[in-house]
């Protein structure tokens, strides 16, 4: 079955499609399933981004008027991506309890009131401690707060990194990683397999591949997939490819959900 369970619209900063278009070329491409998480980043350090100026009212009415248009060709759920970081944490809780989402990913955007998109975060700094940073605060992070469904693509930080890219990168604060997962499948949370990362010069989704073995070893069996898109080009980014790596991973099922609760689809 295919499905996109992260997708950004114009309610996002950064999207730049319509709801409403970004059903219409999921519909073209033959998706069966999508989610909006569009982003709620409350208190971004940088005044000129206003990542938290989500109209949640306005949003939900939105998908569910095109819920209802599309009905008898494509599910599309409510979700949400939360950014967390720890002076957020009560009013991101108070937002997620009040509206009826149907899905909530939670996200480390800002490191130390620092986002790594700006550049400065990795000045000063050797790639092993701009990694164990970004870690650390996440593990912090995900043993403090449980009300999302999915850790979002565990490794971002190598999104904007200027350092060259090193094969074995990914297992830089391998220990690090593996207390997140185990957090998470204590918690009864998933992962997401992020297909933007694709684009990056791994050429591996997030987290990579070996990442997502050891949460299947570790016992960790909810996983989504999402291509992260904010243009109608990638809807589709990666997904084939994505479905492909949790499949090799072991894994059976990819997850969905209504409600907060998770159904398990078969990828076999």
């Amino acid at each position: 079955m295919k499905i996109n369970y992260h997708m950004h619209s114009q309610y996002s900063i950064d999207g730049e499609m319509s709801i409403e278009e970004a059903c219409e070329k999921a519909i073209e491409l033959g998706l069966k399933e999508i989610a909006f998480t569009d982003h709620l980043d409350i208190d971004w350090p940088d005044p000129n981004y206003e990542f938290g100026a989500l109209d949640i009212e306005k949003y939900l009415i939105d998908i569910e008027k095109n819920r209802e248009r599309y009905k008898d060709c494509l599910k599309i759920k409510t979700g949400i991506e939360v950014g967390l970081q720890p002076h957020v944490l009560e009013e991101v809780e108070d937002i997620i309890v009040t509206y009826p989402f149907d899905f909530v990913i939670a996200s480390i955007h800002i490191i130390q009131r620092m986002d790594p998109y700006q550049g400065d975060y990795y000045k000063n700094r050797t790639k092993e401690e701009c990694y164990r940073l970004y870690y650390e605060e996440t593990l912090e992070l995900v043993k403090e707060f449980s009300n999302f469904d999915v850790l979002g693509h565990i490794g971002y930080i190598r999104r904007y990194s200027p350092f060259p890219y090193e094969q074995d990168e990914d297992l830089i604060c391998l220990s690090l990683i593996d207390e997140i997962l185990k957090v998470l499948i204590t918690k009864g949370k998933g992962i997401e397999v992020n297909t933007s990362g694709y684009k990056h010069a791994s050429k591996t989704p997030m987290p990579t591949p070996r990442i997502l073995a050891r949460y299947k070893d570790l016992g960790g069996t909810i996983i989504t997939l999402g291509s992260d898109a904010h243009t109608i080009d990638d809807v589709g980014f990666g997904l084939d490819l994505g479905c492909s790596v949790i499949r090799e991973s072991g894994f059976k099922h990819i997850t969905s959900y209504t409600e907060r609760k998770p159904e398990f689809i078969s990828i076999i």
